[in-house]
């Protein structure tokens, strides 16, 4: 068992539970094509916490992350109000609000340290997290909002689901589809919001989007998906959180990243259903069986040639792959199967 100092536990306890969140709904986030909604909505959160801080003056967490929270909501205003009006891609609009907003975020956070006060004093780790300054309560609300957004996709799970697999089939029910895209995008705010003190607003994407990509590899089934996300979600949090308290000196917002890019990497690597692994065995295998029965195939796509020579037929014949018949070589049932075995590796 690992000696883990008191304050490593909590922190640890706040990375589990808000890596399995976010991996649970980073699931819904992914299959419905919008994976940079949590990149762009994380990096429009700093301007808010500057914001806050120069309004009040005052480093609290809660005051800070109600700013957070705010500057993330205008920002995903300033999104559909782009998307509605104007002919700019969706795409291109999150990049604009990404960049846009953490700039204006940076140029806030530079005013701010040139005033010099000591209150300000931490404000920078925001960027990249710093959980070794997490305290009790700060981990409580981490961890009560978690089980709250986790409530909130047990409830509406049917309606989530139809929503993300058939949007046609869910606007024709009489569902309101503003109601429950306000409500996906609110709870990303939420759990983007409550991340970025451990993880930073660069890299919170990184918890909503990894274990879901990492998930898609091992299965294909929405349920396993969205269980296997928020495994990977929470073990890596955990995995992360424990190496930057011991090992790597690190931010763990980094370390975190790290970890959840090495399990992707992995995945798609070594993924039963479709890895690259498997994919180049299977292709080494079709070439190989390619150049062995090649004359086969030649002449099962070429049924009427009749200037063949049995010779060369002659190990397909041994094997009843090849008969001859009327004078010419047709491919047998037997060799029809091999064929289509070889062809059904591709």
């Amino acid at each position: 068992m690992f000696d883990l100092g008191y304050t490593l536990q909590i922190v640890i306890l706040g990375t589990v539970f808000l890596g399995a969140i976010s991996g649970i709904l980073g699931t819904f986030v992914v299959l419905r094509n919008q994976a940079l909604i949590g990149d762009a909505l994380s990096h429009a959160t700093l301007p808010g916490i500057m914001i806050a801080y120069m309004l009040t003056g005052v480093r609290s967490l809660q005051v800070l992350l109600l700013g957070a929270f705010i500057s993330a909501l205008v920002a995903m205003f300033a999104l559909n109000t782009i998307k509605k009006y104007t002919t700019i891609k969706f795409d291109a609009s999150m990049a604009l609000i990404l960049s846009g907003f953490f700039g204006v975020g940076q140029v806030f956070l530079s005013q701010i340290q040139k005033t010099g006060g000591a209150s300000q004093a931490g404000l920078s780790r925001f960027i990249l997290g710093q959980a070794a300054t997490m305290l009790r309560r700060d981990v409580y609300f981490i961890v009560i909002v978690a089980l709250v957004v986790l409530l909130l996709l047990i409830v509406f799970w049917k309606e989530l689901k139809l929503y993300i697999f058939d949007e046609n089939f869910y606007k024709a029910s009489g569902l309101s589809e503003r109601f429950i895209s306000g409500l996906l995008t609110m709870m990303v705010t939420f759990i983007i919001v409550i991340g970025i003190r451990l993880v930073g607003v660069i890299l919170m994407s990184a918890l909503i989007i990894a274990p879901p990509v990492a998930a898609r590899q091992l299965s294909n089934r929405f349920y396993l998906n969205v269980g296997i996300a928020g495994f990977i979600g929470a073990v890596s949090g955990m995995t992360g959180t424990y190496l930057s308290a011991t090992r790597a000196n690190l931010p763990t917002g980094p370390v975190i990243a790290l970890v959840l890019g090495g399990v992707v990497l992995l995945a798609l690597l070594a993924s039963p259903r479709n890895g690259i692994v498997k994919r180049y065995v299977q292709i080494r295998i079709f070439r190989s069986r390619i150049k062995r029965y090649r004359k086969l195939i030649h002449l099962y796509e070429n049924p009427g040639e009749v200037n063949l020579d049995s010779k060369e037929y002659t190990y397909f014949i041994n094997h009843d792959y090849v008969k001859v018949e009327d004078g010419a070589l047709r491919v047998t049932s037997k060799g029809m199967k091999r064929i289509r075995s070889i062809k059904a590796v591709d």
